[in-house]
């Protein structure tokens, strides 16, 4: 009868370091937008179904083409304050409260694109995709402390 040998394992040695290992498909800051909507808005106070069809064609349409054609460090990154990762626990209370209603209410941040001076479309941010959420015509859902914006 043959002896067995003891399978060796990789890590046989406890003391040995261990390196963390991240997925590159998590990484964001170098892959372009891509826009999706399965998690819209439509009835709610910022909903889409309050936006004209002119107000989406002068406003909206052109604005989402650029941001498509951007990698997220662009839009994100540098001395680009006009978009931005926000805490929800920062948004007015009638936003946080319609995440909940809509059963987004485990999302830490949110995505604010700047429209126009005022204008803004907010997202869901996950792996590179912005999921549209609202459209906010008027900066109310996390308004600015600074005057006339």
């Amino acid at each position: 009868m043959r002896k067995r040998k003891k399978k060796s394992s990789r890590n046989s040695d406890p003391k040995a370091e261990k390196k963390p290992t991240s997925d590159p498909s998590l990484m964001t800051e170098d892959k372009m937008l891509v826009w999706k909507v399965s998690k819209i808005d439509v009835d709610g106070r910022w909903g889409w179904n309050n936006i004209t069809c002119p107000d989406f064609l002068k406003n909206i349409w052109e604005k989402m083409r650029e941001f498509e054609k951007k990698k997220w460090s662009e839009i994100l990154g540098g001395d680009n304050y006009q978009n931005h990762m926000i805490d929800v626990s920062k948004i007015v209370k009638d936003a946080q409260d319609r995440l909940k209603e809509l059963g987004h209410d485990d999302q830490e941040k949110l995505v604010s694109l700047r429209l126009t001076n005022r204008q803004r479309l907010w997202a869901i941010h996950i792996r590179g995709e912005a999921f549209l959420l609202w459209w906010d015509p008027n900066h109310e859902i996390r308004p600015s402390p600074k005057k006339h914006t």
